[in-house]
């Protein structure tokens, strides 16, 4: 099986302090060793977001995590087939939800993942609600949750 991170797992499982980090830690780890997770460039977008945002004192933890993140998986950059698939999937939000102009731009990132993962034939590990919301209306989309 392949699995794609999302951003918000990925920050649980480099955060040890994280109420998730032991459970999506211990789920990777149990893995068999014919499976193969990824992460997005998306991923170091919102990341190298958070460094810019953190403070001084901060900064320095943050750009270590980046690293590891960039050498312990591969990484998936964003491709026109997944383009295809994210101007689907935008389209089956804004129809399904009628969410203002304001909150479609704040599910762009999240809406390239699950094109990403849908395009890649990705199992996405997320626990954010609007994944489960659009897996209903788009079944390709294969989803987990390794929080629970």
């Amino acid at each position: 099986m392949n699995y794609l991170l999302d951003s918000n797992t990925v920050s649980d499982l480099y955060d040890k302090w994280s109420k998730d980090h032991a459970k999506i830690s211990q789920k990777l780890c149990s893995l068999p060793d014919s499976d193969t997770v990824y992460v997005s460039i998306l991923t170091f977008y919102e990341l190298e977001y958070g460094w810019a945002n953190a403070p001084h004192d901060k900064k320095g933890v943050i750009r270590q995590k980046i690293r590891e993140v960039q050498q312990d998986f591969e990484m998936f950059p964003l491709s026109l087939q997944g383009a295809k698939v994210f101007g689907d999937l935008k389209k089956i939000v804004k129809d399904s939800r009628s969410p203002s102009k304001e909150n479609m731009k704040k599910y762009n990132v999240d809406l390239m993942l699950a094109a990403t993962a849908i395009s890649v034939n990705c199992i996405l590990v997320s626990a954010d609600t609007l994944y489960t919301d659009l897996q209903r209306l788009h079944q390709t989309l294969q989803l987990t949750d390794w929080t629970n």
